[in-house]
């Protein structure tokens, strides 16, 4: 499952991949701060998309006002379309996977996963650690550690599912073997309006950071050197070189992501 708005750049890469591999997909697509849907073509991607399978419910309707039964962290939002989503999912499903649509992971995973959970019938949930990219596929945050929220938990029958906290279920691991390729900065467009609602508290340093970012892809600039945009984490990019998931046309998806300066 997935909860979205104006994903049109990560959809058309990640969901024909999806549809490979996975029996069910579920998305809600709302717009939480001009309370609308997606107007990039988002929906009508996947509405046009061939589901010779019946395998995708998309959510169009969704309306926070008439959720009262949700659960888990961030934005009250997030967490009742988590929960809308919910109320999708099939019964005979073994596991969700909850990753947002600009996290990427290599194939080799999800077979991985299936293992551990073969191996261990008290596992619950699966937490993946982060590789961060800023700017472009060639600036990450080097933390191997750098787990924010498990995306990966056993389905239970009539489950409302929360937003961020899936490692509150049962027993959790933090599985290193694999990570999720994170496209959370890319594309100054989406980034500076994510920054300027996640962290306007500290506009003076979020402005400037917006400044670094423009004014780098205007000189063409490959690598830079910028922090996370929380600077409470001292964390600056280093230069990336290793792969992408195989599916990943990655240079198409970071063009697509920064042709809006």
């Amino acid at each position: 499952m997935s909860i979205m708005c104006n994903e049109i750049e990560f959809i058309e890469h990640k969901l024909p991949f999806l549809y490979k591999y996975f029996d069910q997909i579920i998305f809600v697509d709302y717009d939480l701060v001009n309370k609308r849907n997606s107007t990039d073509g988002t929906i009508e991607y996947i509405e046009k998309f061939d589901d010779k399978y019946n395998k995708i419910k998309l959510i169009k309707d969704f309306d926070p006002n008439k959720i009262t039964n949700y659960n888990g962290g961030g934005f009250i939002e997030k967490q009742k379309m988590f929960a809308e989503a919910s109320k999708y999912v099939n019964d005979d499903i073994d596991l969700i996977w909850a990753t947002d649509l600009d996290e990427f992971f290599d194939v080799e995973l999800i077979e991985n996963v299936e293992n551990l959970y073969n191996n261990d019938n008290e596992l619950i949930t699966v937490d993946l650690p982060h590789k961060i990219f800023i700017y472009n596929q060639y600036n990450y945050l080097n933390k191997e550690d750098f787990y924010i929220a498990a995306r990966i938990t056993k389905h239970v029958k009539n489950k409302i599912y929360g937003h961020c906290n899936f490692d509150s279920y049962g027993k959790t691991i933090k599985y290193n073997k694999f990570c999720l390729y994170h496209f959370a900065f890319i594309g100054l467009r989406r980034t500076s309006f994510k920054l300027l609602k996640c962290y306007a508290s500290n506009i003076e340093f979020v402005t400037k950071w917006i400044d670094n970012y423009k004014n780098s892809l205007l000189e063409n600039k490959k690598y830079i050197k910028i922090s996370h945009p929380n600077p409470a984490l001292k964390l600056y990019t280093e230069n990336y070189n290793g792969n992408f998931p195989s599916y990943l046309d990655v240079d198409s998806l970071c063009k697509k992501l920064n042709n809006d300066i």
